[in-house]
């Protein structure tokens, strides 16, 4: 009797030194389970076919492993740096920005970069020497604790002084420049004989010198100096507008002639040359064609330069006066020729 371990031996053939397998070995089973397309074994994938010529490739979401990796190194989607070094450059930048904030405040106490002279930049009407009196620079100061605030007030009581600029030259100079005040108008006071200037901000400047020519009126020469200025003329100015330099014009005669500009359109306003202030309630303005317009009180504005354009249209050429003080019942003077000639006159 065979035993099953005695069958399962394999023989070999005579004349021959290969060994003959008992059966089919596993390689052979699986290539013939391939040809019949049959599921390959478990744990086993098919070779990739390759993607056509000139196809895009396939969208590859990241596996789990790789964006824990991304998490961890800080870099986040669409980015270019990583947050963790832009967070230590700003951390960086921030720590050079206390370092030099302490040795500045450092030096600022102590005799380092001490002020030894003080210059200034001379404008037209403030000289080099009336800057560095007024500004009154503290012995001791430096160029990094000097109070520029106070400094700048004390410069300023020149009243043609609008702004103050410091220049630091190390190791111990500090320059003071200063941008003076526009003129906005020429003022003649009450007496008739004293021109005063009226700064931005509506502030007294100082009074200047007019001189008339021997057959001029003192307010036609005072216009031609306005002009020069590129400022308005305001003249017949009430007893009551007593002007100190650096102080603020508070006359409400003043005020009048500030709202009617104000609230005049810009190209209207360009036109008007002077005004007579005599009261708050009794402006007057002449426009640089020669045209004197009565204003009044400085209420309706608006509506009193339509009412003075509408005439102006209606005549052009031909107005000499307009009284829109009550802007709805205007009245003029037109010249009551087409022809005009030397002598003629004019009708209301």
């Amino acid at each position: 009797m065979v035993d099953d371990s005695q069958r399962r031996k394999p023989t070999r053939r005579q004349g021959s030194g290969h060994v003959a397998p008992a059966g089919p070995t596993p390689q052979f089973r699986r290539a013939k389970d391939k040809e019949k397309g049959l599921r390959l074994p478990i744990g086993k994938k098919p070779a990739a076919t390759p993607a056509p010529t000139g196809s895009k490739p396939p969208f590859l979401v990241p596996s789990p492993q790789t964006r824990r990796v991304e998490r961890r190194s800080g870099r986040k989607e669409g980015s270019s740096l990583p947050v963790r070094q832009i967070a230590l450059g700003l951390g960086v930048m921030a720590a050079l920005f206390v370092v030099a904030a302490v040795v500045i405040l450092v030096l600022s106490h102590t005799s380092a970069f001490t002020i030894t002279d003080v210059t200034a930049v001379a404008s037209d009407h403030v000289s080099e020497d009336n800057i560095v009196k007024l500004a009154e620079v503290p012995d001791g100061a430096t160029l990094l604790n000097v109070d520029e605030a106070k400094v700048a007030e004390s410069v300023k009581r020149n009243p043609w002084v609008a702004d103050v600029h410091f220049t630091r030259k190390f190791p111990g100079t500090l320059q003071i420049s200063v941008t003076e005040r526009k003129v906005r108008a020429l003022v003649v006071m009450n007496s008739g004989d004293v021109v005063w200037c009226l700064g931005e901000g509506n502030v007294w400047i100082e009074p200047i010198s007019i001189q008339a020519a021997e057959d001029q009126d003192f307010n036609a020469a005072a216009l031609e100096k306005a002009q020069e200025m590129g400022a308005l003329l305001i003249t017949d100015s009430p007893a009551s507008v007593s002007p100190v330099a650096g102080s603020e014009a508070s006359d409400d005669s003043i005020a009048a002639v500030n709202d009617f500009q104000a609230d005049f359109s810009d190209s209207f306003a360009a036109q008007i040359v002077s005004y007579s202030a005599p009261s708050a309630t009794s402006v007057s303005c002449i426009l640089d064609s020669g045209i004197t317009v009565s204003l009044g009180a400085a209420t309706d504005v608006s509506s009193k330069e339509t009412a003075i354009r509408s005439i102006l249209d209606k005549y052009p050429n031909r107005i000499t006066y307009i009284n829109v003080r009550v802007p709805s019942r205007p009245s003029y003077r037109v010249i009551d020729s087409q022809d005009v000639t030397e002598g003629t006159g004019a009708t209301s």
